[in-house]
């Protein structure tokens, strides 16, 4: 173990209905809607899906009860992630796709670093900003209760995860790029 991973460690083990920005949730069912979410549409169809989720919605909002509901975005183990990314066909997540990820060059994905304290282990993992889930604070509460123990990232890490689902977000999409063939040399001077 390094000396920065013992002065800044990722994770801190926590137990206890406190919830705080970064906190991971192992194993928490949360309603997905159903295809048909049309205004004429009298019921809400879905069903109650299993995820492993990282709380997204700032701790000072939580902690000064200022939401009903939280922010949750899906974390996965990092090798789940790539094998469901290929089944769906998706891009390549070769050795150059991966990199891309640990330098924090892929947008709607944040890579975070494995833990491993006593049985409490995951691996490096995966935080997808594509899909983002709400469930009631008080049921977040409770779950947190309920769990023996669980992870909650720490600072700067949690930090940094929030920076990168703020950058995610506030993306603008130009209607006209500069072209790559204009940075390749200066103009002719005439």
């Amino acid at each position: 173990m390094s000396e920065s991973t013992k002065e800044y460690p990722w994770y801190a083990v926590v137990a206890g209905d406190t919830i705080e920005q970064g906190d991971l949730l192992l194993d928490f069912d949360v309603f997905v809607p159903g295809s048909d979410g049309s205004p004429e549409a009298l019921e809400l169809e879905g069903e109650l899906k299993t995820f492993d989720l990282v709380v997204m919605t700032q701790t000072c909002d939580i902690g000064h009860g200022k939401v009903r509901s939280l922010l949750l975005c899906p974390w996965w183990e990092l090798w789940r992630f790539i094998e469901a990314a290929k089944e769906r066909g998706e891009k390549n997540w070769g050795r150059d796709q991966r990199e891309a990820l640990r330098r924090g060059n892929l947008p709607g994905y944040h890579l975070l670093d494995s833990a491993s304290f006593d049985d409490l282990r995951i691996g490096l993992g995966v935080v997808d900003f594509h899909e983002v889930y709400t469930a009631p604070t008080d049921r977040v509460r409770e779950f947190a209760k309920q769990a023996v123990k669980r992870l909650r990232l720490c600072p700067p890490y949690r930090e940094h995860l929030a920076q990168a689902f703020a950058r995610f977000f506030m993306r603008v999409g130009l209607p006209a790029d500069i072209p790559a063939e204009r940075l390749k040399a200066p103009p002719a001077t005439e």
